[in-house]
């Protein structure tokens, strides 16, 4: 860790232009931005020719002209066609089921999983399906609003027949070099990453693998940006402490982004946010009940405050916050300083401090996320969608229903279902825990989750369904462990002859050390 709080020292001794686009470097610039850049070009040349060069200086760089803008207004690219992960929705009639979050009858804030039965479309098509007016798909349930909403971004994607975006980091310093250059993706293309030094190519696996790893270096308690919220869940709040120098907005800018593509491309997010956060990105206002998963002990102080009645004496608080980096008091409103707190303005009380702790403290981190995030998916979509309806959309069923792996598994070469080196494949994975599970899912697919609809909606890169897959292959000394492929969700299983070898190695990999290990395509 520690790449967030770093910054490059390294600058240019004089002017250098870029070989591939001309883009030219003023002295002091940062030498590795002018390093990661030259690097980006050259990958990227052959799907984006460069433009006609227009030098615009920005404080100490020259910049390229804007390279996301068509110079065509009306290109004639190949035609959209409608991704199968929608397709499937209008023309898959048999019964399906997808898991759903949903409160406790008469909870505002305990939920339960329920598995539900898949409503039908109320359209027969795409075309009428995107005619429907806004407020019915508001008052429909979740799987008609996510199709909806998911045909809504399709068509702000911009075909893959138009180029790809390559994002090329560096596994030495992943998060600096992903700074240095995510401004200048457009991120509604198809986007690849490249690995220095690397030669796998990304069909759709190193994309998700790039999310995680951001996000947990962001999220990451050095960074000092997240604090672990007080609440059942393992979730993160953001630091009202945090610096705000530029680098850590540019951390949450960046963040904004991860969390819009994931959503974009529908990659569940293995790190959960506090309520407070989800509200924000659907413009719903927080109320006493969010602050449960924001922090217990707030919450049931405040809950207290509210729902009992005291004498005038029993309260010694004024409306004013504590700030802890300040060492001073923050007054909750103006003279807040000489207003003590009873019961007529409890309540008034409780809601000034919730704005200030949900929103007021952390203002200039939550806005550099959300303009980002709202760049890629418009907030107008998001409001469709209630919180938890969001909360399923970004991570997908917390866990791992094995039966449903199985049932949703194809196989190739000399395996079949009832093959003795498949039984035991399954039998071992029925006898690992969620976390482990999870960890053998990432190690497959590059995610340790899957959606809603479970494993028959996984899927590889441009929307094509792609079920979960074992294939056959020699096994050797030479290579006796099993090999992924997550940009297919494919396990290239090698055929042990018992099933404590077939245990020794897969235990093997669920063991190792996943993150940033790009070499398992």
């Amino acid at each position: 860790m520690g790449n967030c709080l770093k910054r490059n020292q390294t600058q240019l001794q004089q002017n250098q232009q870029c070989p591939k686009c001309l883009m030219v470097f003023l002295a002091q610039s940062s030498a590795l931005q002018y390093q990661q850049h030259v690097t980006n070009c050259r990958v990227r040349q052959i799907q984006n020719p460069p433009a006609q060069l227009r030098n615009v200086q920005v404080g100490d760089v020259v910049i390229e002209p804007n390279h996301h803008q068509n110079p065509n207004p009306n290109p004639n690219p190949n035609p959209r066609t409608t991704p199968h992960y929608i397709q499937e929705d209008f023309q898959n009639r048999k019964q399906k089921y997808y898991w759903c979050k949903e409160l406790l009858p008469g909870s505002k804030i305990k939920y339960k999983w329920n598995k539900k039965l898949t409503p039908p479309m109320p359209a027969a098509n795409v075309s009428e399906m995107l005619a429907l007016p806004w407020v019915q798909i508001k008052n429909s349930e979740f799987p008609i609003k996510q199709t909806w909403f998911r045909l809504q971004l399709e068509k702000k994607r911009i075909p893959w027949q138009q180029g790809a975006e390559t994002l090329s980091v560096n596994k030495e310093s992943f998060l600096m070099t992903t700074l240095n250059m995510y401004k200048e993706i457009n991120w509604h293309k198809e986007v690849k990453v490249h690995i220095d030094g690397d030669k796998v190519l990304d069909a759709g696996g190193l994309l998700r693998e790039w999310a995680n790893l951001i996000m947990k270096e962001i999220i990451h308690p050095e960074s000092g940006m997240f604090q672990i919220a007080d609440c059942d869940d393992v979730s993160y709040k953001i630091n009202s402490e945090a610096d705000t120098d530029e680098h850590i907005i540019d951390c949450f800018k960046l963040l904004g982004i991860v969390v819009g593509k994931c959503i974009f491309e529908r990659i569940p997010l293995n790190i959960y946010f506090d309520r407070s956060i989800i509200k924000h990105i659907i413009g719903q206002p927080i109320f006493l009940e969010d602050i449960y998963y924001y922090d217990r002990q707030l919450y049931q102080s405040w809950d207290f405050l509210v729902n009992n009645k005291f004498e005038a004496d029993d309260l010694s608080e004024y409306f004013v916050v504590y700030r802890q980096s300040k060492r001073d008091y923050y007054e909750l409103k103006q003279g807040g300083q000489n207003i003590q707190l009873d019961m007529d303005n409890c309540q008034d009380y409780v809601n000034l401090c919730i704005e200030y702790y949900t929103y007021l403290s952390v203002k200039p981190f939550l806005t550099a996320f959300l303009s980002s995030l709202y760049s890629i998916i418009p907030k107008q979509l998001l409001s469709l969608l209630e919180p938890l309806e969001l909360e399923m959309i970004l991570y997908g069923t917390p866990f791992i229903d094995i039966n449903d792996w199985r049932d949703n598994t194809d196989y190739k070469g000399a395996y079949y279902r009832t093959h003795q080196t498949i039984q035991w494949f399954w039998e071992i994975l029925e006898q690992l825990d969620q976390f482990n599970l999870a960890k053998f899912l990432q190690f497959c697919t590059g995610s340790t989750r899957t959606p809603v609809e479970g494993f028959r909606k996984l899927e590889s890169n441009r929307g094509n369904c792609s079920k979960f897959c074992v294939e056959s292959v020699p096994f050797t000394k030479a290579s006796p462990y099993p090999k992924a492929h997550t940009c297919f969700n494919r396990l290239e299983l090698p055929m042990y002859e018992t099933r404590e070898d077939i245990e020794q190695h897969l235990k093997a990999v669920i063991q190792a050390d996943l993150d940033g290990q790009f070499g398992m395509e």
